[in-house]
């Protein structure tokens, strides 16, 4: 063994010296040829100090072990490294295989003996076939319902299927802009899905909305005309549309648009709502629907209700859409509607499908009526037609007076879709183009119910047919023909404060689209508007395969982000009445460390169709929220989640060994044949020295401390009790106790004064399980561990996502030697934050520094009683894995050295917040060519400054320090021959208990738990 006194020559202490003043005195130079004053310091300081090391390694090895046998210490046993596996099914036809506990898994490794490290399971687990085929999240604050994974169909507000084509040519399955919203990572069915990251009951994407969708034949037509929605006891309604919460919308060629304007009536719950655009319609049955929305614009947390939902409209005086006898369309500003010449049957055509179309509206016609003459004579050739017509000559008159005509009958007609029926008008209209008195004309009548559209002309739509029924004298000639002239003919329509109800009506709530229009007779109020069905705070998960054996494992992932809050919840399944609560373990500790969720499924499990997804469900329930101000950030961060993992650790797990001794001795000690022993199982065989009912007691009361063995008579052959690992004899609560020295890997037994030994001659003495691990060497990288010793049938692939971590040495003797020198300097007990910090330094390789802050905790709060322990681990970058691995345990183990005033609430084990440190720098580089290369040493050298932890060239940065800009400027002083530092800017980045924050570094108020990070640096290069 060499000595644990390791010398250094002065050449090692002067590089170490040259090491230092690059990052303390960058300015100053090492020169051993032509020393300056600082130079011959270092070379007087370097020669001092190897002779002092030179006697101290005079020092025989022998008093470096007396001084730790003097103490009664054991080393540190080695640790062994762990990491997290995930198995894959090979597809087959099985439903999913059993990994018992234990099962070996292998990595490569060049630098063991064997060739590959060996990794068993921690527990039990049933590889299953089945599959994440969804995920979504509610919340219950917010309103909301997140996808994380799958394919979730949010309900059309319009099926697009339903929409009427803009033209004839236009294709039925056409649609408006889609309001469905597809969550979906399309994964092939042979992939592995990958589940993407995910804050814990923290995401604020929502697939849910809150829709009115009101229907309506005819009132939605009108464009520039008042169209009027009245809310019954919707006062809250009211407020929230006037606040902007919500809005109106309705279907237009385009998708749905806003109206032009909203007014709120005086009664406080009539709307009047203007567009400047035609409704698309949406068809139904065999009927024709223009569509009016009511939306939240956001989340809603809470419903609405009203008692009643009515609707009217009125249109202002309009010229017509069409005026035509049938064939010839006229000019509709003036018009002759029977010609000037009069004759019965002539017919006149009033198109206005629109405002026609108002069932139960009072329709107004208002126009301008004249007259004008036309006098028709006939002519010679006339005549001569006629005689050959009639075959005799007319009589001759004395005086050639022409006849009168004018339309003495005129009849209003529709048509009802199997013939033109009567229009009944509020006022006798029959000699309305008799009396021949010029004037300003007013119509008006009740749309009939039943009016259908006809063609006339090039025109088909709505019409009212004028036709003459009787015109005296119209074929007798010579006459004067009187006929009308109609100028400014205008249509209106009003329902007079008449309210219908709409055509139908439905609401989407969350993502449940629900039809409510047999609400609209009810007396009782009911629910237009309301945010999902969901009342807690929950995350689903959508299996597509029943789990028929366990345990299966749920693997969570977090994120590498300190001050991250737990979250207690509960595990509920779906069955085929509804959801039932089940037993699991967490491993995860409420989401404070990455680990698992591990259950066995019951037997009733169902399928369930939740958003759209027949699956078999698990939900996490949220059982307490957080109350503090943004808190979102403190939430879990799910890095990865994902089924059928695994904990697994670098142990091997010896068969078990028979041993044999030839006589009964004192100090008896015995090679296990391994290295790194962690521990072992040592059954001993006292059979002889104890009674038969003793035996038999002790196999009632303890069976998994004690074997017996029988013969083929029944009688106990040998009979083995498990015995218990000790640190020293003398201090043995038991005597069957034993000792293992790790630095020989030999097995001790006591001398019988303190503990007893094995006395079996004949037969097994005792029987040892041995359990080693690689140690250092088990700290494998991501996706390494990819095999079994031995069979796996029916497993396709495994890997770890993370790399193995924690994987430590056995202790050196000089390691031990200082512990033991804090020891004494402390007597055992753990007083000064100098005990404090000797003692955590001491407990693992993995701790990079440490800092003890007493009256304060990491959330901002803080008793004069509380200990804060700040740990940064060496291997902090890779995530907390390691922080996690140790902190339980040295939090134990201070516990029982500390003052017993120090209680386990007040001591708190917590990593640093972590600042992460943004640099820009300016600099003038003295030759172009030389940007590229200077860019890339600037931001090493900005990434070695920044490293929190040591290493052979800097000593990383103190646990509540934060480095000032002149600091950074001196140490980019390294790079003055090729560049100019002309400015540079930090910006600090880190998470605390008050929040997420980014600010200058000058800004930032010192925490001592900070300790910084490198960020994202940038470097900025001129020419000179």
């Amino acid at each position: 063994m060499s000595n644990a006194w390791k010398p250094q020559s002065a050449e090692d202490i002067e590089n170490k010296i040259v090491r230092i003043a690059e990052k303390y005195v960058p300015e100053w130079k090492y020169n051993a040829d032509n020393p300056d004053i600082g130079t011959v310091i270092a070379q007087i300081f370097a020669r001092q100090t190897e002779e002092n090391n030179r006697l101290m390694s005079l020092m025989p090895e022998r008093y470096h072990l007396e001084f730790v046998n003097m103490l009664d210490i054991n080393l540190h046993r080695a640790q062994p490294a762990a990491s997290i596996v995930v198995f894959n099914m090979d597809g087959s036809v099985l439903p999913g295989a059993r990994l018992p506990k234990g099962t070996r898994l292998s990595a490569e490794s060049a630098f063991t003996d064997s060739g590959y490290a060996v990794f068993e399971t921690d527990r039990n687990i049933y590889v299953t076939e089945s599959q994440v085929k969804a995920m979504f999240m509610t919340d219950v604050e917010r309103g909301t319902i997140s996808p994380v994974f799958g394919q979730f169909d949010v309900p059309d507000i319009i099926d697009s299927d339903s929409l009427v084509p803009l033209t004839e040519d236009e294709d039925m399955t056409e649609a408006a802009p889609s309001e469905t919203t597809l969550f979906s990572d399309i994964v092939d069915e042979e992939e592995v899905v990958i589940i993407p990251p995910f804050t814990l009951f923290g995401e604020k994407t929502s697939i849910g909305r809150s829709i009115l969708i009101i229907y309506h034949d005819r009132l939605f037509d009108g464009v520039d005309e008042p169209i009027y929605l009245r809310l019954e006891d919707g006062e809250d309604v009211a407020a929230r549309i006037k606040s902007g919460e919500f809005s109106f919308q309705y279907m237009s060629a385009d998708g749905f648009a806003d109206f032009d304007s909203v007014k709120l009536g005086e009664d406080g719950k009539t709307f009047t709502l203007l567009k400047s655009a035609e409704c698309r319609k949406v068809a139904s049955g065999d009927k024709k629907y223009a569509v009016v929305i009511l939306k939240c614009n956001g989340i809603m947390t809470d419903s609405l209700e009203v008692s009643g939902i009515s609707l009217s409209a009125g249109g202002d005086s309009r010229a017509p859409e069409y005026v035509g006898d049938g064939s010839v369309e006229m000019d509709a500003a003036r018009f002759t509607p029977f010609t000037d010449t009069l004759a019965v049957f002539n017919e006149c055509y009033i198109g206005h499908d629109k405002c026609f179309a108002k069932n139960g509206a009072r329709i107004t016609l208002d126009f301008k009526l004249s007259f004008r003459e036309n006098q028709i004579r006939l002519t010679m050739e006339q005549e001569d037609a006629e005689l050959t017509v009639i075959k005799r000559k007319p009589k001759k008159t004395l005086f050639d007076n022409p006849a009168q005509v004018k339309v003495n009958e005129v009849i209003f007609e529709y048509y009802n879709g199997i013939g033109w029926k009567k229009l009944r008008l509020d006022t006798e209209y029959a000699g309305l183009f008799e009396t021949g008195d010029n004037g300003n004309v007013h119509l008006s009548f009740i749309c009939p119910d039943d009016w259908k559209e006809s063609e006339s002309g090039p025109y088909s739509g709505r019409c009212i047919r004028m036709r003459v029924v009787r015109a005296d004298n119209c074929y007798m000639r010579p006459a004067i023909h009187t006929y009308p002239v109609i100028e400014n003919l205008k249509c209106a329509y009003s329902y007079e404060g008449k309210f219908a109800a709409p055509s139908k009506l439905e609401r989407i709530a969350g993502t449940v689209k629900e039809d409510i229009t047999e609400r609209l007779g009810s007396e009782k109020p009911f629910t237009i508007l309301s945010g999902s069905e969901y009342a807690q705070d929950m995350l689903y998960i959508g299996l597509d395969r029943k789990l028929e054996e366990g345990p299966i494992s749920l693997y969570f992932q977090l994120a590498d982000t300190n001050n991250q809050n737990g979250v207690k919840f509960r595990m509920e399944y779906s069955t085929a009445t509804g959801f039932k609560e089940m037993r699991f373990t967490d491993l995860t500790e409420e989401f404070t460390r990455s680990g698992t969720v591990m259950f066995l499924p019951p037997a009733d499990m169902s399928e369930r169709i939740i958003e759209g997804n027949r699956l078999y469900w698990i939900r996490l329930i949220r059982s307490k929220s957080q109350k503090s101000e943004g808190s979102d950030v403190f939430l879990p961060r799910i890095a990865r989640f994902c089924l059928n993992a695994v904990s697994v650790t670098n142990v091997q797990t010896d068969d078990e060994t028979d041993y044999y001794i030839d006589e009964v001795m004192p100090n008896m000690h015995f090679g296990l044949g391994a290295d790194n022993v962690l521990d072992a199982e040592i059954w001993v065989n006292e059979m002889g020295t104890l009674h038969k009912e003793e035996m038999e007691r002790m196999i009632g009361d303890r069976p998994d401390r004690v074997r017996a063995e029988y013969d083929f008579l029944g009688r106990i052959s040998a009979f083995y009790v498990l015995w218990d690992e000790v640190d020293n004899f003398e201090e043995a609560e038991s005597r069957r106790s034993y000792r293992i020295d790790r630095m020989t890997g030999q097995l001790l037994f006591g001398d019988g004064t303190y503990t007893d030994m094995p006395r079996v001659l004949d037969n097994v003495a005792f029987r040892a399980r041995v359990r080693s691990t690689d140690g250092e060497l088990g700290n494998v990288g991501e996706w390494e561990i990819d095999g079994f010793v031995g069979d796996a049938p029916y497993i396709d692939s495994i890997g770890n996502p993370i790399r193995s971590h924690g994987g430590s040495n056995l202790e050196t003797l000089d390691h031990a030697l200082l512990r033991g020198a804090g020891m004494m300097n402390s007597r055992g007990k753990l007083v000064s934050e100098r005990d404090y910090l000797r003692h955590i330094m001491e407990f693992s390789d993995s701790i990079d520094r440490a800092r003890v802050v007493v009256g304060e905790t990491i959330d901002g709060t803080g008793q004069p009683s509380d200990i804060s322990i700040v740990l940064l681990m060496r291997d902090y970058a890779d995530g907390a894995f390691s922080f996690h691995r140790i902190a339980a345990l040295l939090k134990k183990e201070l516990l029982k050295t500390c003052e017993l005033t120090v209680s386990e609430d007040n001591l708190h084990i917590v990593e640093p917040i972590f600042v992460d440190i943004s640099v820009n720098v300016w600099a003038t580089v003295m030759n172009m060519d030389d940007s590229f290369e200077v860019q890339s040493d600037v931001k090493s050298v900005l990434n070695s400054y920044l490293n929190p932890t040591r290493t052979d060239s800097d000593d990383g940065w103190n646990i509540g320090v934060i480095p000032k800009e002149s600091q950074l400027l001196m140490r980019l002083g390294v790079l003055r021959s090729r560049a100019i530092i002309q400015r540079v800017t930090m910006i600090g980045h880190y998470v605390d208990a008050f929040g997420e924050h980014e600010l200058d570094t000058r800004d930032i108020e010192v925490s001592p738990f900070m300790v910084v990070r490198n960020g994202e640096h940038k470097v900025f290069v001129t020419n000179k």
